[in-house]
Formats: structure tokens, C-alpha cells, sequence
């Protein structure tokens, strides 16, 4: 992401998950100093985890349980529940645990693919099934 923005200058990411048994997670960071330091985040260009709420603005078809608790979003390296993005990791931040309330709802890209699931075999992937990162 570092070298696609060193390209692209993009100011905004979008989040978009959905399963065909589950929920749609959609959400686009905001055109603020919030959203902002989500790109830088997700970019590589710092490591400090941005604040979730405030940051992004639910789509008009997001129906998740994970956009609507962001308070309750991440783990800080410490404590859970900190109120922001990620997992207090790097080189995986984007895909693994990139938004999350532990033991509940989860957006995860990796090996196990999960869209606001509150466990990986809660709703099985199916076909039809995406996960989407965009940028802007």
C-alpha cells in the first residue's frame, strides 16, 4: 500500500465485505484529519493506530453489527477495546484483524475470511462471498 500511494496519492480507502449468509460490512474512510491518518495507517506511512470512530462513513448498504460499535474497535498492544483500527501489528495490518471487537465481529482477509463474524465458522464462506479494499 506504501508504494501504491507513492503512485497514486490516493486520500480515501473503502472496506467492503460481504457474505451471502452473513452481513455486509461497507464502510469509506472520512475526507477528514481522521480518515487521513486511516490511510497513513493502512499505507505504512506511521504506525501509530488511528481512532476508529469519527474516521470512516457507513455506505448506504452496510448492515454490519462492527460498523456501528467502533468504540469498542482493536487491541493497542495491551488492552482490547481501545477504540481503534488493527491489531497493534505491521506488515499484516491490512488484512488480518484490520477492523475488530474481540470475540465478536471481525473484517479479516486472511486465511480465515471474515465479515463482521463473531467466530470463522459461524458463516462459512460461500460462492458469491467477496472481500474488497478500494482506494481513491
Amino acid at each position: 500500500m506504501y508504494e501504491l500511494r507513492s503512485h497514486l496519492s490516493f486520500t480515501q480507502l473503502r472496506f467492503h465485505c460481504s457474505k451471502q449468509q452473513g452481513r455486509t460490512f461497507h464502510v469509506t474512510t472520512a475526507s477528514n484529519s481522521t480518515g487521513e491518518a486511516v490511510v497513513q495507517y493502512f499505507s505504512g506511512e506511521t504506525d501509530v493506530q488511528p481512532d476508529a470512530c469519527g474516521s470512516f462513513v457507513r455506505m448506504e448498504n452496510d448492515n454490519s453489527k462492527l460498523a456501528e460499535v467502533c468504540r469498542q474497535w482493536g487491541y493497542d498492544g495491551t488492552s482490547y477495546y481501545v477504540g481503534k483500527w488493527g491489531h497493534a501489528r505491521d506488515q499484516d495490518r491490512l488484512f488480518r484483524y484490520t477492523a475488530f471487537v474481540t470475540g465478536t465481529y471481525h473484517w479479516r482477509l486472511d486465511g480465515i475470511r471474515m465479515c463482521d463474524d463473531t467466530t470463522p465458522n459461524l458463516v462459512a464462506v460461500s460462492s458469491g462471498d467477496f472481500w474488497k479494499v478500494f482506494v481513491r
